[in-house]
């Protein structure tokens, strides 16, 4: 789908490996430069001589250069001038720095496309901070909403926040590209990871705006109508999940417990204001589910409608049937023989990716054929359109997943139209409203105010013939279809893609579905919370001692968008260069359980699963989310110099020399000395004490903390919008 892009991977993190990863899974030819000891994630466990399971991921479908780019400079110059596009995990000031910022690169390519990803993003007081995902989750208020009262936040498991940032950082990437394609204008793209979180989060900042309210932990239930859980089996656990008030009545009465759904005293349950019924409520389903089978649930509660999710760990992963019946997990060989199991991309006839590089593999870059090298077009003077500018999007989506495709291509310029139904109002316009006053609820929902910005809208009835015809007739001039719905439901209305394609030769379709199109699955419901936990995630979050946990987050919708519209764009390359649409079957579990391949690769090179660490980290320690006087203080010790700086910090000489081994071996000792010496102090003058002296931290922050984040204003995040009857909001803006 990439061929002819180039791409020089200087990155070091795991959210530009993985922007990288992507572009080359697709068809992009990605050339990783690593210095002669290998770049950092080989030395990472559990590994296989020079490839760990971090870096087999990671870097799939990547050729591999050794080269010191700061100690020969004229050759880093000869590169840039043969590709297109430089990711680097560096800030542009670190660039400047090194003398390789943006203004430097397009003096060699005046065409060329600068990415950086990092944890706060370039410029702002906060931009040279340290940062790794705990820290991202604190920073950008994931732990604010994830664990349980009376225990500490919590990360969400594997690294999700910094492959989040790699799929935002590929999406804009390829805007930039396409962008490019027009005018031939280079340009830096600059990704913030802690933005990227917020953009994932259960919108603390918007519900403190909207409701006044400023949420707390409570992610043993999990967003949604009444209460949604994960309660164990006689085979694992069961994720219990409703998103509408509909569902709720059917789950109940599923459970044989339909007056929890009528009860007058079980109405307005909520994990945003949690109380005691949600507890009683928990005991009363977890009766019910008594004696059953985990599969036997899941299957049951599809025949009714209801979205039930299994929650498994990376063995089940392996297994689950929708997943083989796809073909979706590939074994890859290294040079050396090595094998590892790692995720396909999430839709059908996918590339195959390649196995991760040895050292220097295919040495200097090659040329391909049809990529010319040297001087590329001068820059076009004056403004440049957006990137999108005169495409146009027929979004027949709803909830989140298919309207995070199309908030992503029309805040690029994309003419996004929205088609709702009367008869079946988008189910986002009821979440989170809870107003007073003369404004329709269906107008002051936070979430759907927020992903649908920059849209035009149309209410059509699809099941009559009019509607049918006039979604015809839009389509018969759109450039690409975006749809969510299970997969016989657009050809129960007569507009599946071979009708669409009739209409418009050269039409993009992408088909958001739960499992996918062609597995015994295609029927199922799917939503957030179960995607969520049929990718691998909740069964990696929680503590180590206690039940998986819903992360605090929108589920997996965010996840399964935000790799859409990266397959989307690539598609819309390929029709430039190509002349020919296609259709994307897109699988929002397999696009979920990319984000944790990394996960998934280290199971099948140990056998071991990696079960719940709550704060901790297999590379990092101490790490840990610690008692302020003032509310909680993530910190991580990401190498030995770092660890050094924070026993300096709090006068511990003894335990200076520590060892990263060591320091695994005594982690509780060295939380509980962390603990006595933060609990007296304020989380804002800890964070940046620590992170002047090289210690990644940062303070858990809440919604009004947020919305106050001098890094964030300096980056102007947020989009303040002003609607009829709710007044100016604070809307999260695109990570970059």
């Amino acid at each position: 789908m990439l061929n002819g892009i180039r791409v020089l991977d200087i990155s070091r993190n795991v959210a530009g490996a993985f922007c990288a990863k992507l572009l080359g899974d697709l068809g992009a030819h990605v050339v990783l430069v690593e210095p002669a000891e290998g770049h950092p994630m080989r030395r990472h466990e559990p590994r296989a001589g020079d490839f760990s399971s971090e870096f087999s991921f990671f870097h799939t479908s990547k050729e591999s250069l050794v080269l010191d780019i700061d100690a020969d400079p004229v050759r880093f110059k000869k590169l840039i001038s043969q590709f297109d596009i430089v990711v680097s995990s560096d800030t542009l000031e670190e660039l400047e720095q090194r003398g390789m910022d943006y203004d430097r690169l397009s003096e060699y390519n005046a065409a060329i496309i600068l990415c950086t990803v990092s944890g706060f993003g370039s410029f702002g007081p906060h931009s040279g901070y340290a940062s790794n995902h705990l820290i991202a989750c604190a920073a950008g208020g994931w732990s604010q909403l994830c664990g349980v009262p009376g225990r500490e936040p919590l990360q969400t498991g594997a690294q999700v926040s910094e492959t989040l940032a790699g799929g935002y950082a590929a999406a804009a990437v390829l805007l930039a590209f396409i962008g490019r394609s027009a005018h031939g204008v280079g340009e830096h793209i600059d990704v913030s990871v802690q933005e990227a979180v917020l953009a994932g989060a259960q919108i603390p900042s918007l519900i403190y705006e909207y409701r006044d309210l400023v949420v707390e932990r409570y992610s043993s239930v999990g967003s949604g109508a009444g209460a949604c859980y994960m309660l164990p089996t006689e085979t694992g656990h069961i994720g219990l999940n409703a998103l509408t008030l509909a569902q709720w009545l059917m789950l109940c009465r599923f459970l044989d417990q339909e007056q929890v759904a009528l009860d007058d005293y079980y109405q307005g349950l909520s994990w945003t204001t949690p109380d005691v019924r949600l507890e009683d409520v928990r005991e009363i389903f977890r009766d019910a589910l008594a004696g059953r089978t985990a599969e036997a649930l899941f299957h049951e509660a599809q025949e009714h409608r209801v979205p039930f999710g299994l929650v498994p760990g990376m063995a089940d992963l392996l297994k689950l049937q929708p997943h083989v019946e796809r073909a979706f997990f590939k074994e890859l060989v290294h040079s050396d023989g090595s094998r590892v199991t790692v995720p396909g991309l999430p839709f059908t006839s996918a590339p195959l990716p390649a196995a991760a590089p040895m050292r220097n593999q295919s040495g200097e870059p090659k040329t391909p054929s049809d990529v010319k090298t040297g001087k590329r077009n001068s820059p076009v003077p004056g403004s440049q359109p957006l990137p999108l500018d005169g495409l146009r999007v027929l979004d027949l989506s709803m909830f989140f997943a298919g309207p995070t495709v199309s908030q992503i291509l029309a805040d690029a310029g994309a003419d996004v139209i929205k088609v709702e139904s009367l008869q079946r109002i988008d189910g986002w316009r009821g979440s989170g409203t809870q107003m007073d006053g003369e404004l329709p609820s269906w107008e002051a929902s936070p979430y759907f105010n927020w992903i649908n910005r920059n849209k035009r809208d149309v209410t059509l009835n699809l099941k009559d013939p009019r509607g049918v015809a006039a979604v015809k007739t839009l389509a018969a001039k759109a450039d690409i279809v975006i749809e969510n719905f299970t997969p016989r439901v657009m050809a129960e209305f007569g507009l599946d893609y071979d009708v669409l394609k009739s209409l418009k030769p050269d039409l993009l379709m992408i088909s958001l579905s739960g499992f996918g199109a062609n597995v015994s699955w295609r029927d199922y419901v799917a939503f957030g919370m179960s995607t969520e936990q049929m990718s691998g995630i909740s069964t990696l979050t929680g503590y180590a001692d206690s039940e998986p946990l819903f992360t605090g987050m929108t589920g997996g919708d965010l996840y399964s968008g935000v790799m859409g519209a990266v397959i989307v764009l690539a598609a819309l390359h390929q029709r430039r260069r190509t002349g020919q649409g296609c259709h994307i079957d897109l699988s929002q579990i397999e696009a979920c359980n990319l984000y944790l391949g990394d996960e998934v690769a280290a199971f099948s090179m140990t056998g071991v699963e990696p079960g719940r660490q709550g704060n901790r980290s297999r590379k990092f320690a101490p790490q840990g989310i610690y008692p302020c006087s003032d509310g909680w203080l993530a910190i991580s010790c990401m190498d030995d110099d770092a660890w050094s700086a924070l026993c300096e910090t709090m006068n511990l000489p003894d335990w200076l020399t520590w060892t990263l081994s060591q320091r695994q071996a005594n982690h509780d000792e060295i939380d509980e000395r962390i603990s006595q010496w933060s609990q007296g102090q304020k989380k804002h003058d800890l964070w940046h004490l620590l992170q002047s002296r090289g210690v990644a931290a940062a303070a858990v922050l809440n919604g009004p903390e947020l919305l106050q984040n001098p890094q964030l204003a300096a980056r102007r995040f947020f989009i303040a919008q002003d609607r009829p009857g709710l007044g100016v909001k604070h809307y999260p803006g695109q990570p970059y």
